[in-house]
């Protein structure tokens, strides 16, 4: 689900919102099919990823929303942002765009040195605009097909287009290829997906609340956000 740019009142974002300046991404090509054929072990996945969220990381992450002002959170949030930098720019050079690659180096020196290792998001006021890209939407940009809908242990919603991309994201993610160690890696990923989890604590609920069916509301919130990000 996406995160939250500023503080926790803010719009919903990802990174950034997946339609912002997009009217109606779907207005010239309709929202391609997205086909489940392994909903039965979806559903499965989707109630065990259920379990593990409302049994550990909610009340973790609820915890430390109360314990860690909401300023560090999201210096910590702008601090993995900015170490993510190589996915963006490189999915961004894959699709040709050097406008959206030059404002990722544009803000990477910017908040790496006067934003201090990325706590700050110093760009924002010189009016350089985040890019959110990876090389899922790149693909998607290629043409190749979005695959079956696949709900993957502990991550959650996917599909075999954004899996691929996965794996190239995950070798350029400075956790995989600076980390000391596999344990430290696997730290720095928990600690992060700890932190965005403080600042969605109350979309799952508000989901959770108004869903007839949360799983399917969640597999299609999640394909048209994601249609929405390669549309974009």
């Amino acid at each position: 689900m996406p995160a939250f740019e500023g503080s926790e009142s803010a719009q919903p974002q990802k990174n950034e919102d997946a339609f912002e300046d997009l009217e109606d991404p779907f207005a010239e090509k309709p929202l391609p099919e997205l086909k489940d054929p392994f909903v039965g072990y979806n559903r499965f996945m989707n109630r065990v990823n259920d379990g593990i969220y409302d049994n550990f990381i909610d009340p973790v992450a609820k915890v430390y929303k109360k314990v860690v002002h909401e300023k560090i959170r999201i210096s910590a949030r702008n601090v993995f942002r900015n170490a993510l930098s190589p996915v963006r720019f490189v999915s961004s050079l894959a699709q040709g765009d050097l406008d959206k690659s030059a404002r990722v180096l544009g803000r990477l020196v910017i908040n790496s040195t006067v934003g201090l290792a990325g706590l700050f998001d110093v760009a924002k006021h010189y009016e350089i605009e985040s890019v959110n890209e990876d090389f899922g939407q790149a693909l998607g940009f290629h043409g190749v097909p979005t695959g079956p809908y696949l709900v993957l242990p502990l991550i959650g919603p996917s599909h075999m287009r954004d899996l691929a991309g996965g794996v190239v994201d995950s070798f350029l993610s400075p956790t995989i290829f600076l980390a000391p160690g596999f344990a430290v890696g696997t730290g720095i990923n928990t600690y992060q997906k700890l932190n965005d989890a403080s600042f969605l604590l109350d979309d799952k609920e508000e989901l959770e609340e108004s869903a007839v069916d949360e799983y399917e509301s969640m597999r299609d919130f999640y394909h048209q956000y994601r249609e929405g990000l390669v549309a974009k």
